[in-house]
């Protein structure tokens, strides 16, 4: 059997993992995801170590994931990362630094910290690139519970180095990328040029998930449609709800189940519609305020090209509002657009995968 690595996100909502062949051209062998009832964890934080472990043995049973070691994905609102600039011009010189240039900018002491540096460019004045803090004890805390569940965690990542790893592949050689992913909790932003991050943001914000569909009605505009061009509805949700592990591909294995018995059906379109409208003209405000942030830079390289991926970006409404706080044209992409997928794979899966697999992803081009 071909050598396999194996990607892991453990959110809010679920734990979820990829597995891919090594090498090239990977290929997608098993995917899938188990739901974490409410207050198990929060942003890659967990709070319930044994519903979590049991969701994790449960995932690598029912999904058929082989791999034991995995590469650990984060990326929650306690996931610091801000531009630093150092006069020294060595990395790893930049890192032994780090915790005495920025302790004033990090929300706990610096000794409870994990601190990294990502080098973007050298000139006259130094090295720069982006500082990235973590919480000790909220890292401790995530390798001992895939312990207990019999995993190993080989790495931990940053979700948004995952996705400037994407653009690398996504888009043109010396074009400079940006990626919006849309989260349950946290929205990712990060812009990259051949790989090498430029910029990168978490914006919080809760969007709801499961597989709704923002349906476009003949009305009057909307408050949405006036701010961003973006004009939406009702909302549909499809028979199968949240997706659970529950795979049943012999290739490429993928975790989708119904709604357990007892779950009550999801609420009417009207009664939807409003709130996920409300979200989505916050979320579009936001990302136009954080995109906005990084053409003010000096030194901001101009984004030539945008791509999309997660919650709601299937809508064409969605994607026209997203397309003007860019600038750009909007691709969206999947999971299977990151890499191959060998006998199908399910859209409800396809759909939350993308951050996972681009963890998996190799350097720059």
């Amino acid at each position: 059997m071909a050598k396999t690595r194996v990607a892991l996100e453990i959110t809010e909502d679920s734990v979820r993992a990829v597995e891919v062949t090594d090498g090239r051209s990977p290929t997608l062998l098993a995917a899938g995801e188990v739901m974490l009832p409410p207050g198990a964890a929060k942003d890659s934080e967990i709070v319930d170590r044994d519903v979590v472990v049991g969701a994790l043995r449960r995932l690598w049973t029912d999904a058929g994931i082989k791999g034991r070691n995995v590469v650990l994905g984060v990326g929650g609102r306690r996931v610091l990362v801000r531009e630093h600039s150092s006069t020294l011009r060595e990395t790893a010189l930049v890192r032994q630094a780090l915790p005495f240039d920025v302790q004033d900018r990090l929300p706990v002491p610096v000794d409870q910290a994990v601190l990294d540096f990502i080098p973007t460019h050298v000139d006259d004045e130094g090295m720069h690139g982006l500082m990235v803090a973590a919480v000790s004890e909220q890292m401790e805390d995530l390798v001992s519970v895939l312990a207990e569940a019999g995993l190993t965690a080989d790495s931990i990542d940053l979700l948004a180095f995952g996705y400037c790893r994407a653009l690398a592949g996504l888009a043109p050689k010396g074009v400079t990328g940006m990626l919006i992913g849309i989260g349950e909790h946290t929205t990712q932003v990060v812009i990259a040029t051949d790989g090498v991050p430029q910029f990168a943001r978490a914006i919080p914000i809760d969007v709801p998930r499961g597989e709704a569909r923002v349906a476009e009605v003949e009305a009057a505009p909307t408050e949405l449609e006036t701010l961003t061009g973006f004009r939406t509805g009702g909302v549909e949700e499809s028979a199968d709800g949240a997706i659970r592990s529950r795979g049943d591909l012999r290739r490429a294995r993928t975790a989708v189940a119904t709604p357990p018995a007892g779950v009550p059906e999801a609420p009417a379109a009207d009664a939807m519609s409003a709130d996920l409208q409300d979200v989505l003209i916050d979320l579009v405000t936001r990302l136009r305020g954080t995109v906005s942030f990084y053409r003010d830079r000096t030194d901001a390289a101009p984004v030539a090209v945008t791509f999309i991926t997660g919650l709601h970006t299937d809508h064409p409404r969605l994607q026209a509002a997203l397309a003007q706080v860019a600038g750009t044209e909007v691709r969206r992409i999947t999971g299977a657009d990151l890499v191959r997928v060998k006998n199908g794979l399910h859209p409800a899966v396809d759909e939350r995968i993308a951050p996972t697999v681009a963890l998996l992803l190799g350097g720059t081009k």
